[in-house]
């Protein structure tokens, strides 16, 4: 089991990756350990879409910016993490102590998108977590056209795309010294 220090403390963001697959059974198993992060009434909006296949990985490589495409072409396995503006809709499952249907499903599309993100981000932090005490390396990145994401990958209008975490073994050639990070007095304050 990996320790808190290669979880949190030397756990890198990789930019390249050896060419060696990531099992399904790795997805499954990082899913249900990413599916027990506490949200907000249990509302889980967190989608994901796994591209394993070269075919796959090609086609979300078209939709990155810039040096990101070769980024997205080394890693043997993608996590396209989404978010879905009708979670609620999962209620009489995930949280059935609430009234159905709940009062969610009356909230204006801001409301629900402000919900979904907060709740998703969350989700996304233990997914990281997770895929680390897998044994998976991460690279986490934005840079990519949402809606061309959307378009070929997601087959449900209530997803939206948030992010990409590529999965696999991390070259740490690839890798950069690790900068500085804020200190406690500028970032936190006590009242």
């Amino acid at each position: 089991m990996p320790s808190l220090d290669q979880l949190i403390q030397t756990g890198r963001s990789f930019k390249t990756y050896f060419d060696e697959p990531v099992s399904e059974e790795a997805l499954r198993a990082l899913w249900q350990l990413t599916a027990l992060a506490p949200t907000a009434n249990n509302c889980s909006p967190l989608r994901v879409v796994f591209a394993t296949s070269q075919n796959a990985i090609t086609q979300l490589a078209e939709t990155a910016h810039g040096y990101n495409k070769e980024r997205v072409q080394s890693a043997p396995a993608a996590a396209i993490l989404a978010y879905d503006i009708h979670f609620y809709d999962h209620f009489t499952t995930l949280a059935p102590h609430l009234k159905q249907p709940p009062s969610q499903a009356s909230w204006s599309t801001e409301q629900k998108q402000a919900m979904a993100v907060k709740n998703a981000n969350i989700q996304a932090g233990f997914f990281i977590l997770a895929a680390r005490h897998l044994g998976l390396d991460c690279g986490p990145m934005g840079g990519f056209e949402a809606q061309d994401v959307e378009r070929v990958f997601f087959d449900d209008p209530n997803w939206r795309f948030n992010f990409v975490v590529l999965l696999g073994r991390g070259n740490p050639d690839s890798l950069y010294p690790r900068a500085d990070r804020l200190a406690f007095e500028t970032a936190c304050r006590l009242v």
